[in-house]
């Protein structure tokens, strides 16, 4: 088992290295955009020249064979999107341009920066000059918290309604719950988040329409903002989950080791909560923890449309069109990677640990 989990542990470093190796040169190969302001854009560059991923070349204003060059320039690289002119800043004389060195020597430098400094560079748009890896690791709990409220709402009503439509199957109950499901499998958790936002926040004015500033708002108040997002990320997921176990517990409540626990004296009760209930969760526990990096993922909408302040929602930001923030985004990129690998990870462990028939990396 620990050789396994070295082995596992490993080819996530692995993939993660190269998912991150994909994106930064995709990214690399579009225009870049550094901020507008030109005392900003000034310090930007000036950052990534210090970082090695672009060259500075100095004109002085005094200077007419440095202000023709100057003007050479703009006319040879002014379309070229890795050529800046920084025009002078504050008190200074000098024009600055920076050129973008190649993507492979870029590359080199930001492997090597993020390894031994933990550098992932600055953001550009999002926020400007702050650190990228700041950004996003700030609004990590947020996310994470917001997602593990919704894991924990959906879990005991799905398996409540999972076991509840399995043991009544094919009665009014089952058939109704069919519908209810089929309703919320279809509906996205956007239409439920639209809807709750609608009747809650602004009709009925009982919850908050939009996420609370926490900086400004009370923790009561805070606390009552999670409530519609959980909930509209929860009723798919209940769903989703209530279908799958009563198809798992209705095909155990047949079969043959349930009869014979029947026949040896144990009640039909006795041998639902001891034995089908209990053999069904096997295929359901992986499940769950995989649906975890499913909940992320959604998430991305979620935060945007209720204003909440969290990884998903900076990264659509650093997404805008013409208003690309790469270092925030190969630092996300790392995080949904991160929760995604480790998320397979332990799925794959968890079945050795659920079922003792199952040894994990076992030879033949």
């Amino acid at each position: 088992m620990t050789n396994y989990i070295l082995q596992r542990v490993a080819w996530i470093v692995v993939i993660l290295f190269t998912t991150l190796t994909i994106t930064f040169v995709l990214l690399k190969l579009a225009p870049e955009f550094p901020p507008t302001k030109n005392d900003e854009r000034d310090t930007w560059l000036t950052r990534q020249y210090n970082d090695g991923y672009y060259t500075l070349e100095i004109y002085s204003r005094s200077n007419p064979a440095d202000m023709l060059r100057i003007e050479e320039i703009r006319l040879e690289d002014g379309v070229n999107a890795t050529v800046f002119i920084v025009n002078p800043v504050n008190d200074s004389t000098v024009f600055k341009v920076f050129r973008r060195v190649p993507i492979f020597e870029q590359y080199l430098t930001w492997a090597e920066n993020v390894v031994t400094e933990w550098n992932w560079g600055t953001s550009t748009k999002v926020r400007v000059n702050a650190e990228a890896f700041s950004l996003i690791s700030s609004r990590f709990p947020l996310t994470i918290r917001l997602n593990v409220l919704t894991l924990l709402f959906y879990i005991p009503f799905g398996f409540l309604f999972g076991i509840l439509a399995a043991l009544k199957k094919d009665t009014w109950v089952d058939n109704m719950m069919q519908i209810i499901i089929i309703l919320f499998i279809s509906l996205p958790a956007l239409v439920f988040v639209l809807l709750l936002q609608i009747v809650f926040g602004y009709r009925l004015e009982w919850l908050p329409p939009l996420f609370p500033i926490i900086e400004l708002e009370s923790a009561a108040k805070v606390a009552s903002g999670y409530i519609i997002p959980v909930i509209a990320a929860g009723l798919p997921a209940i769903a989703g989950l209530t279908r799958l176990l009563r198809a798992e517990l209705s095909e155990v409540l047949t079969s043959e080791f349930l009869q014979l626990a029947k026949t040896k004296g144990l009640s039909y009760q006795q041998a639902v909560v001891r034995h089908a209930i209990r053999n069904s969760m096997v295929p359901m526990i992986p499940i769950i923890i995989g649906s975890f990096a499913g909940l992320l993922s959604g998430s991305f909408i979620l935060e945007q449309v209720y204003s909440i302040p969290g990884v998903g929602r900076v990264t659509l930001q650093a997404l805008a069109a013409g208003n690309y923030d790469y270092n925030v985004l190969m630092v996300s990129t790392a995080f949904y990677g991160v929760i995604g690998l480790v998320a397979v990870l332990i799925v794959d462990l968890s079945y050795g640990i659920i079922d003792p028939r199952i040894r994990m990396g076992a030879k033949k």
